[in-house]
């Protein structure tokens, strides 16, 4: 005597639910996006520091010194005494300024970039925290050749090299190669890291737009949401 017997269970069926796959499924893969989110933070509130500190050191004396015109002992012609001049960074190394604001753009195409995209991002920090660590050193090490470039030398120059006297340097060109370093290390970190990290989230990106009616909807008594 036969039972009557349902159809036999497909090779495709499973006595339990597959487990869900996405991106939160395995700690692993949530750790490792937790991980690349600070990374990626990191970067750029380095290439925030860093070239924030340079514009700031921009805008400070780096130099002071003592200027006066040429003149020989011998001439018996009064010489007007010294001027006291300052010299702030943008006057000194003006292209470290411009690569400062490199910086300040880098650190908003991290966060808006994804993939190859970050690491170009990344190396173009790193070139511009190069140029400013150079620039900031020129001065840092021996300012006379660049204070002799300027205009407030340049014009006391007639008839012979100016007098540049009582040299005073600030702490600022120092700080700024600090900020140098700050974006180079920012930008490294994102030239080499920053295709691991994650994308900006969907809930960052604009919205789709609302109808030109929703006030129309308010006063009808409905929720346009």
């Amino acid at each position: 005597m036969t039972s009557a017997q349902g159809p036999a269970p497909t090779d495709g069926a499973l006595s339990a639910d597959p487990p869900p796959s996405g991106p939160g499924s395995s700690p692993a893969t949530a750790e490792a996006a937790r991980a690349g989110r600070r990374e990626r933070g990191l970067a750029v509130l380095g290439c925030l520091l860093g070239a924030g500190l340079v514009l700031v050191c921009g805008a400070a004396t780096w130099v002071s010194a003592r200027v006066g015109a040429p003149h020989a002992e011998s001439d018996g012609v009064a010489v007007a005494a010294p001027l006291a001049t300052h010299w702030t960074g943008s006057a000194l190394a003006p292209a470290a300024t411009a690569l400062a604001l490199v910086g300040l753009a880098a650190a908003v195409a991290i966060v808006a970039a994804r993939g190859i995209g970050r690491t170009i991002v990344g190396l173009l920090a790193v070139v511009a925290g190069i140029g400013v660590v150079y620039a900031a050193l020129r001065v840092g090490l021996d300012p006379a050749p660049v204070l002799r470039r300027t205009d407030s030398v340049r014009q006391l120059s007639i008839g012979g090299s100016a007098e540049i006297t009582g040299l005073h340097r600030s702490v600022a060109p120092w700080l700024a190669v600090f900020g140098g370093l700050l974006l180079t290390v920012a930008g490294a970190l994102a030239a080499v890291r920053g295709r691991r990290w994650p994308a900006m989230s969907g809930r960052y990106q604009t919205r789709d737009a609302r109808p030109v009616d929703a006030w129309d909807a308010i006063e009808r008594g409905h929720d346009p949401t």
